[in-house]
């Protein structure tokens, strides 16, 4: 009986572990950093903060169909960063986006060495494209 009984405590604070985890990575206390909508699609920039710092950055991409709010995958997402420079060529950072596991919401990584407002274009789907305004502190 005693076998039982440590059996079920271990088996709860397992779960208890797990359940933490999911909650770590829950979307729900993300806070916008933009949003645009484009055709059927509303697209949002999301991260921990609402912010975006200058250096390596994480935020989400999600793809909602602007008629019902929902998720939606979009399938492959490519992102090109740019920030206008008065008299020269626009500063470009690194950015791309991977599938999150959940449909219609990706994980990007960029590294922004400036600080200023930078435009993410954002293309995705059948030939749709989004223009993000991301302002790097």
């Amino acid at each position: 009986m005693r076998m039982k009984l440590i059996g079920a405590v271990v088996a709860a604070v397992a779960l208890g572990l797990v359940l933490t985890a999911c909650g770590a990575s829950d979307k729900s206390n993300l806070k916008q950093i933009d949003q645009q909508r484009t055709g059927d699609y509303l697209v949002t920039a999301l991260n921990e903060t609402g912010q975006v710092k200058q250096g390596p950055n994480k935020f989400v991409l999600e793809f909602r169909k602007a008629s019902d709010n929902k998720l939606t995958d979009v399938g492959n997402v490519q992102l090109n960063s740019a920030m206008p420079m008065p008299g020269m060529p626009p500063m470009n950072a690194g950015a791309y986006a991977t599938p999150s596991g959940t449909a219609g919401r990706y994980n990007v990584e960029s590294d922004i060495q400036m600080r200023g407002k930078w435009t993410f274009i954002v293309m995705f789907g059948n030939g749709q494209r989004a223009s993000l305004s991301l302002n790097v502190q």
